[in-house]
């Protein structure tokens, strides 16, 4: 076995979950119901078609979009894309439970699987009791190791029904293998290439860049899928249960489904079936032993920075929020023409420009950047550099994946030559608050450059 650590990060991709209604969840759906009615009324009314994600409910001052009636659910995302959850009439389909939840990919990697929990469970409050009965888990590690070696003659399982094998990939390499069906299955994929093709590329480029990761290399990622049958096995019951456990689920999936060195064992064997006999590449005991979600569990982000969250807001955003204004006037009977549209837009313009004679009198403007400890650094920007500006950033007010980010690029500008003096300012300022959040160690060596004159 290897014995210097891989980059490696670990934890659950993908949840889902139902919650166990209380006594008042008949008030919450009835409430869910009549606003999707009355908008829905409000669009039939006027003559105008609509889409589902044009139907929005609110809860506890969280919107929601409608996606849709599936399985019994109603079924919404919240506006961020965090989750989706689905709430179903309490007098139908009795053996189901009323509340069904699947957590995004862009909210466990953005918040925190713990902090997306707690996050519900506020939107929810007193609604539900509190009970999360489970329905699925992907655990998984994503690893700095290139398994496009692998193919499907080099995995051995306990069990006739995880034999299921099957693989996507071209004569040479693979990119994606599956090794058994649900309840319990491995997906081993090629991360680098997934990342490609995610819209959610930025967001994992920059989590794996917090764990060490060197982008530029091969990642993969191990991942088991777990449904409640499989879990039950194991006496896992609901999502408490399954934190509790979760280390110990992902070795023992490890166990049942290893990677195996073909060489040790003859090809009598092989062509009899006796794969068992074979010994585990080290790579994946490496894995299986270095396996540890502890610190993935307890990433916690503050509620209130949660509400208060921004997002980059793209042309595609706003062509969205247009859409949904248009149709709102139309519904409350505003006339808008090309005409309106024009004059909104030319006093907007109008009004903008009010603050660029201030620019054009000042030579320069004042700013002034207070670090950590309070102290105070002068500096004038020149007017003709206001576009190109690089002020030093507010890295306090930067989520954990953007200050790890932010410090790398830093450290990567300061190993060039004739580096200006706010640069190193910069990356002092970003690197004492990445080493107070207790995101990277300090080095011995930080710092250890002539600061400029």
């Amino acid at each position: 076995m290897e014995n210097n650590p891989l980059p490696m990060t670990s934890g659950v991709d993908s949840l889902y979950f139902h919650y166990e209604s209380s006594l008042e969840y008949d008030e919450l759906f009835i409430d869910i119901v009549e606003q999707l009615e009355d908008q829905k009324d409000r669009f039939a009314r006027n003559e105008m078609r609509y889409q589902p994600h044009d139907l929005l409910v609110t809860i506890a001052d969280t919107t929601f979009n409608y996606l849709g009636f599936a399985e019994g659910y109603y079924w919404f995302r919240d506006h961020n894309e965090f989750f989706k959850i689905g709430f179903k009439d309490k007098q139908k389909q009795r053996r189901l439970h009323d509340i069904r939840v699947q957590l995004q990919g862009k909210g466990i990697y953005t918040l925190g699987i713990t902090s997306m929990l707690d996050y519900i469970d506020s939107i929810l409050e007193g609604y539900t009791t509190g009970l999360k009965p489970i329905i699925r888990a992907d655990i998984n590690a994503f690893v700095q190791y290139d398994f496009s070696f692998v193919d499907r003659s080099m995995f051995v399982t306990r069990k006739k029904n995880y034999a299921t094998i099957s693989e996507i990939g071209d004569a040479t390499t693979i990119q994606t293998l599956y090794v058994g069906k649900p309840p319990f299955m491995l997906r081993l994929y090629n991360k680098t290439l997934e990342m490609k093709k995610s819209k959610k590329e930025e967001l994992m480029r920059e989590y794996l860049a917090n764990y060490g990761f060197d982008l530029e290399a091969p990642i993969f990622n191990v991942e088991f899928q777990m449904h409640r049958p499989h879990l039950k096995a194991f006496g896992i019951q609901t999502v408490d249960d399954l934190f509790l456990n979760v280390n110990n689920l992902f070795k023992s999936a490890m166990d049942e489904i290893r990677l195996i060195d073909t060489s040790s064992i003859s090809e009598n064997g092989i062509e009899h079936n006796n794969k068992h006999r074979a010994q585990t590449l080290p790579i994946w005991e490496q894995i299986k032993e270095q396996f540890d979600a502890k610190e993935f569990l307890q990433i916690q982000t503050d509620m209130k920075r949660i509400k208060r969250i921004e997002y980059l807001y793209d042309y595609e955003r706003f062509q969205t929020d247009f859409n949904a204004l248009m149709k709102k006037a139309y519904l409350n009977c505003l006339f808008i023409n090309e005409k309106t549209l024009v004059e909104n837009l030319e006093r907007f313009v109008k009004d903008t420009n009010k603050v660029m004679p201030f620019y054009e009198r000042e030579k320069s403007i004042p700013v002034e950047i207070v670090d950590m400890s309070g102290n105070a650094q002068h500096y004038k920007l020149q007017c003709g550099e206001l576009k190109d500006a690089k002020l030093p950033l507010s890295v306090t007010q930067m989520d954990d994946v953007a200050l790890v980010y932010h410090v790398s690029k830093l450290e990567n500008e300061i190993q060039r030559e004739n580096i200006s003096d706010l640069t190193h300012k910069q990356y002092k300022l970003a690197y004492e608050e990445a080493i107070r959040r207790k995101l990277i160690n300090r080095r011995a060596n930080e710092f250890h450059f002539e600061e400029p004159k």
